[in-house]
């Protein structure tokens, strides 16, 4: 009998841990949350017309949604400004595939990324 006991609790117990209630409390609500939208600075769109004119609004827009849906299935929402252009050049290069971004999503990620880091870096004081 205990050979078919412990195993049993063991299953049971995985089973309780992965396992997530769909029941809603009385405080909760049904009603969906509103999803952020993301709106580009003016000065972040100074920088995409200037670097990459003519790019739609939407490009920046859906680069940021790319950023923010995409790229944290697997990790943290890294701080853009953290890094610099140029290792967020390798780091896009690199992550592209793993994501399975097209070279169109690609090329929107890029210029939202860029375009904010520079629009929202601090210079260093010498």
């Amino acid at each position: 009998m205990k050979k078919i006991k412990y195993p049993a609790i063991a299953i049971g117990l995985m089973f309780l841990v992965h396992c997530k209630s769909t029941k809603t409390s009385s405080s909760e609500t049904t009603t969906p949350s509103p999803v952020a939208t993301f709106t580009p600075s003016p000065k972040q769109l100074e920088i995409v017309e200037k670097r990459w004119a003519g790019t739609p609004l939407g490009d920046i827009t859906e680069g940021q949604t790319i950023f923010t849906t995409k790229c944290v299935k697997c990790h943290q929402a890294y701080e853009i400004t953290g890094f610099s252009e140029k290792k967020w050049l390798h780091e896009i290069d690199d992550m592209s595939p793993k994501a399975k971004l097209t070279p169109e999503e690609k090329l929107k990620l890029t210029k939202h990324i860029l375009s904010y880091r520079e629009a929202n870096t601090v210079a260093k004081a010498n």
